[in-house]
């Protein structure tokens, strides 16, 4: 059977390959689908699915022994911890930001060129932090330069949840390994090129001035986003027009074309005889000064995935080939995916590749305003699920705001500021009266950003998180679009109809119990038919972010919990009480317990449908022994029951056995403070008797939670199994009255290799 022109179908199944590696529960299986292929029977005697089966199974291959070579690179546990000498060059801008009053808290990626303890794995680039006081700051870590130095390894977070996607992800498709903690003081030295000095140069000279203008320009130019307020990103998430402040293929492919324009205009202006239209020089020219910019902006991993699609639809021009803007694509993303098939699992991906492909298969002749306002509406809404399932938000005044904001940003800030860099160095008082202008102009734009935000957030942001499904349908209804618009327009309507379809609830006899993945912290879900109690909101940061708005806020509404029947906040802790403002802010709540609430009260007793709850301890108030004052809460429901116990101590825990004795029988026992010593006695166990004891922890925490004498006293009776969050993720137990109970963690045997722990 002779060998097949490369065509789409043959990219598509070398893609589906790459992706499919990542599903595996070990790079190992792949054995297995080559085990599998003589069972295909009579699909090798077709030309089309044989090649297809052939690049699938290649690929997939290719996809595995990547996946293989990644694990030997990660961390183990055991090492975590561990103080290592490591070397390395600093890839990405520092990020310096207050931290825990007076401390300032730098953090940065690098890339490892020697470690001192192979029994640690051997990574390529981690995530460094250093925690230095104001007086130590010109002592931190510098961009392009290389570090030396003792660190002490941590965990990167690894909080697994449904309804909000896996921190791992995040990691994996930015191409981090693990992470380090700077341990005294740091060697350093400049290894900076002379487009890095000039990057590092023009930063110094713009970080003189304030105001969210210049944040903007910092941003538009140099790829420097740290400057950009909360705010900013939120008022800019909300508009739909994110992508415009983040350098990737938008801004690389604008380049492009003024640069081809500018190459070409010779030409145009004066033909010499014997000129076919023929140019090597063009496409060479156009990439070297897209290369140069690549370089000026940090070459991050979205910049080098656009420029690899130029390279794509530029260097088969250059030898004279000719191939579709499709196929280009399809190929760039093909080596971008082989190079690293973990690329596929972060949304910068996604994002670039489905707005290339709709910009690629657009075809219009109409006025420039509408074809203008009708490609704004068809990437909204063709790129809705995309955004609803890595953002569980999109917006459509995007259709608005990109019509008002792109062609304004992209014509005239960003060719204006870039001309500013180049030339800055000779001229620099005409190039900062120029980025002036430029800052201005954003001004100006402002006021109708503003007013957009003021009279149509409130309708026109969206905010619901979608499956994998919806995401699925909308990927295929992106690539029918041109070819076959009725079934893409079936497909998205499917999606449309799956994500506003009723949300599952617990049947009336049953009753659903979530320990959340929290990391170091708690909070529980409890769920008896359409009402919903919520135990503790989990840990708060002082850069404002919390675990409610993380983890506890996306999946209640992946649950489709617009409204609380019960909060209760154990006590003042912040890893139980940090989320309450997030909570209370985003849902109704009828009756607040515990902190910020009514005290709990000993014995108060009520009950919902099947199940009742029982509060065995509070008030959750007060500073004096506050985790012993720890509300606790019984649940009962037919032959089963959970115990959850905040934070109490070992002498809260004897008083309990002498008050409530029997009552304290529970099918399920979460640990009192994260599984600490001071907790979880020999008389709780006894009186408790557990079949499930739940350890909420976060990977790799400073308090050694939970306890080892705590796991041995646990592991030495037989009759106990124990989880925890820190490595089996989000834990549920769903029991009716009558039927078995089912335990379920969201890490399991077959859960895909990257999201397992080293």
């Amino acid at each position: 059977m002779s060998a097949p022109v490369l065509s789409d179908w043959h990219l598509g199944c070398a893609l589906l390959g790459l992706g499919g590696s990542l599903l595996l529960p070990h790079p190992l299986w792949f054995a297995v689908a080559v085990g599998l292929l003589p069972l295909c029977g009579r699909l090798w005697h077709t030309p089309l699915a044989f090649w297809s089966i052939i690049w699938f199974v290649a690929f997939l291959g290719l996809g595995a022994l990547n996946g293989n070579a990644w694990i030997d690179r990660q961390v183990p546990q055991a090492c975590l911890g561990n103080q290592v000498r490591i070397v390395g060059l600093i890839e990405t801008l520092p990020i310096v930001e207050p931290f825990d009053g007076e401390q300032w808290r730098v953090t940065a990626e690098m890339r490892v060129e020697d470690w001192s303890s192979p029994d640690c794995g051997s990574p390529d680039r981690i995530k460094v932090s250093q925690y230095l006081g104001a007086e130590q700051l010109d002592t931190a870590m510098r961009y392009q330069h290389i570090v030396s130095g003792s660190w002490r390894l941590k965990s990167l977070s690894s909080q697994l949840n449904s309804g909000s996607l896996p921190d791992q992800s995040r990691w994996v498709s930015r191409g981090l390994d693990g992470a380090a903690v700077a341990v005294g003081s740091l060697y350093q030295k400049n290894s900076q090129g002379l487009i890095a000095a000039f990057r590092a140069g023009l930063l110094s000279y713009w970080n003189q001035r304030d105001g969210e203008g210049w944040s903007v320009m910092r941003a538009l130019l140099l790829g420097d986003t740290s400057s950009l307020s909360e705010a900013a990103w939120r008022d800019l998430r909300q508009l739909g027009v994110i992508h415009v402040m983040v350098i990737s293929g938008l801004h690389i492919g604008l380049l492009a074309l003024w640069c081809d324009g500018l190459f070409s205009l010779p030409r145009r202006l004066m033909r010499l005889p014997g000129d076919r239209g023929g140019s090597v020089l063009l496409p060479i020219a156009l990439l070297g000064v897209t290369g140069g910019y690549v370089l000026l902006v940090g070459a991050g991993l979205p910049v080098l995935r656009a420029y690899c699609m130029l390279l794509a639809t530029q260097l088969p021009t250059a030898l004279g080939w000719s191939v579709s803007g499709r196929r280009a694509l399809l190929l760039a993303l093909v080596v971008l995916a082989a190079m690293d098939p973990r690329i596929l699992l972060g949304a910068s991906f996604w994002l670039s590749a489905a707005a290339t492909w709709l910009l690629v298969d657009t075809q219009t002749r109409q006025a420039a305003v509408m074809s203008l306002v009708q490609l704004q509406m068809k990437i909204v809404c063709l790129m809705a699920p995309i955004t609803l399932f890595f953002f569980s938000e999109t917006s459509v005044l995007g259709v608005v705001a990109n019509v008002l904001i792109v062609p304004a940003v992209t014509w005239v800030m960003v060719p204006l500021g870039l001309f500013g860099v180049a030339i800055f160095p000779c001229f620099p008082s005409f190039a900062d009266a120029m980025w002036s202008a430029c800052v201005a102009f954003w001004q100006l734009l402002r006021v109708p950003m503003d007013w957009l935000l003021t009279c149509c957030v409130d309708f026109a942001v969206v905010a619901r998180p979608v499956s994998l499904t919806v995401f699925g349908l909308g990927i295929l209804a992106i690539l029918c679009w041109m070819s076959h618009r009725r079934v893409a327009v079936s497909l998205w309507v499917a999606g449309l109809l799956l994500s506003s379809g009723p949300f599952s609830s617990s049947a009336p006899d049953q009753v659903n119990i979530t320990i959340l993945d929290v990391a170091q912290g708690l909070s529980v879900v409890i769920q008896v038919g359409r009402r919903t109690l919520v135990y503790d909101t989990g840990q708060a940061y002082p850069d404002g972010m919390s675990q409610a708005a993380k983890v506890l806020l996306p999946f209640l509404a992946s649950r489709g919990v617009r409204e609380l029947d019960l909060l209760m906040v154990s006590h003042a802790d912040q890893d139980h009480s940090g989320g309450y403002d997030d909570v209370v802010n985003h849902l109704a709540v009828q009756r607040r317990l515990g902190f910020r609430g009514e005290q709990c009260r000993h014995g108060e007793r009520w009950q919902w449908g099947v199940a009742e709850f029982l509060v065995m301890n509070g008030p959750g108030w007060g500073d004096v022994d506050r985790n012993d004052r720890s509300c606790a809460l019984l649940i009962n429901w037919g032959d089963y029951s959970a115990l959850l116990t905040g934070d109490v101590s070992r002498q809260r825990e004897r008083e309990w056995v002498r008050y409530w004795q029997h009552e304290l029988r529970a099918s399920l026992l979460l640990l009192p403070h994260h599984g600490s010593k001071t907790s979880t006695s020999h008389a709780l166990l006894k009186w408790v008797r557990p079949k499930w004891a739940v350890a909420s922890s976060g990977r790799g925490n400073p308090f050694g939670h939970p306890h080892y004498e705590v796991v041995d006293r646990i592991t030495s009776s037989e009759d106990i199994q124990l989880f925890d969050t820190a490595s089996h993720g989000a834990i549920a137990m769903t029991a009716s009255t009558d039927g078995p109970v089912q335990i379920h963690t969201q890490r399991t045997a077959a859960t895909p290799y990257w999201l397992k722990l080293p």
